[in-house]
């Protein structure tokens, strides 16, 4: 089967439509720099060049980070996953079961130290063993119905250790929430631009408050951010289309760190962008471009420990790690303090 596109915003072939959009993002959102000015904050370190041996990476779509050491797993288009070091040195390396009919899109770890692994194309989740070794658990099949995918987007785990895994394709825009071992419990959602559907829900985080915890989903294609009770029921959402503070131009990924503040990866603005849990914009990072502090068509971003956040940098093949500008905090603290 081939991914394609759906829904009443995409109407051009895939490939020629990504490249349409890369083209006109790189154009248009140049100086999104988080300081506030023209030049981009540049990271603390970069992670990979283009290749597909140890350390290089092609076309990385999915990070997940080891909370307390800082390595973190990437998987990219070669169809390996990576682990780096706290510093970005690449330690080993493995290769998925299968690859040839496409790469999977999401990556966690589950509170136990295992990865779970959304295999988009082969319509199935994958549990390994920390270091790759074997395979614990698998689930899944081709299909529209409950615990089958057509094609799986991210996988993100609660506290109780629920997983939930988005899917989308043809009315299939959904999300599914299973056990620890893959038993099926519930869905929701469906194609449309209402509360609680989907175009396309590419990226999701657990975001909790207290001893409350929901789930947010970038809900791409409308250009917004979901979020839902852990039962399925829709909470509000935040975005619009556009380039400007607050807006969203296909947001394929986003994170909350330990503080509440929620971080959204913009695949077509090239940007990441910081949102106070109540949906305020707090500023913005990143360029269209080559250069440190610059991104291409990033697709995720992860948090780590000692406020690093982690942003899979597909275009430019790197994995880009920094910290956020304390200028950008700065300007919003002052900000808020004039109104008050």
């Amino acid at each position: 089967m081939t991914e394609r596109p759906v829904g009443h915003l995409w109407t051009f072939p895939l490939r020629q439509w990504l490249r349409a959009a890369a083209m006109t993002a790189a154009a248009g959102v140049a100086g999104c720099g988080g300081g506030g000015g023209s030049a981009p904050d540049r990271p603390l370190f970069m992670a990979g060049t283009h290749g597909t041996t140890l350390g290089k990476l092609h076309e990385p779509r999915a990070v997940a980070v080891e909370p307390s050491s800082g390595r973190f797993y990437v998987v990219d288009r070669s169809g390996r996953i990576q682990l780096f070091d706290a510093d970005g040195k690449a330690l080993f390396e493995w290769r998925l079961p299968e690859s040839a009919q496409g790469q999977p899109v999401g990556l966690t770890l589950d509170h136990d130290g295992t990865l779970l692994v959304n295999d988009s194309h082969y319509h199935r989740i994958l549990r390994y063993a920390a270091d790759g070794s074997r395979i614990l658990e698998t689930w899944g099949t081709e299909g529209t119905g409950p615990g089958q995918f057509t094609f799986g987007r991210d996988v993100v785990v609660d506290s109780k250790s629920f997983v939930y895994a988005g899917d989308y394709g043809g009315l299939n825009d959904r999300i599914q929430k299973f056990t620890a071992h893959g038993e099926f419990v519930l869905e929701w959602g469906g194609v449309g631009e209402g509360p609680g559907q989907f175009q396309r829900p590419q990226g999701m985080a657990v975001e909790r408050r207290g001893d409350q915890e929901t789930l947010l989903v970038a809900d791409s294609g409308n250009h917004r951010i979901q979020r839902f009770t852990l039962d399925g029921r829709f909470v509000d959402s935040l975005g619009k289309l556009g380039r400007g503070s607050g807006e969203l131009r296909f947001p394929y990924s986003v994170a909350v760190d330990a503080d509440g503040w929620m971080y959204v990866c913009e695949w077509g603005n090239n940007r990441i962008q910081r949102f106070r849990g109540d949906g305020e914009p707090a500023g913005t990072w990143g360029a269209a471009g080559r250069q440190a502090g610059e991104l291409a068509t990033p697709w995720d971003v992860a948090v780590g420990p000692e406020g690093r956040l982690y942003v899979a940098d597909y275009g430019n093949h790197r994995v880009v790690v920094f910290r956020w500008p304390a200028s950008v905090v700065a300007v919003r603290a002052s900000a808020s303090e004039a109104r008050r």
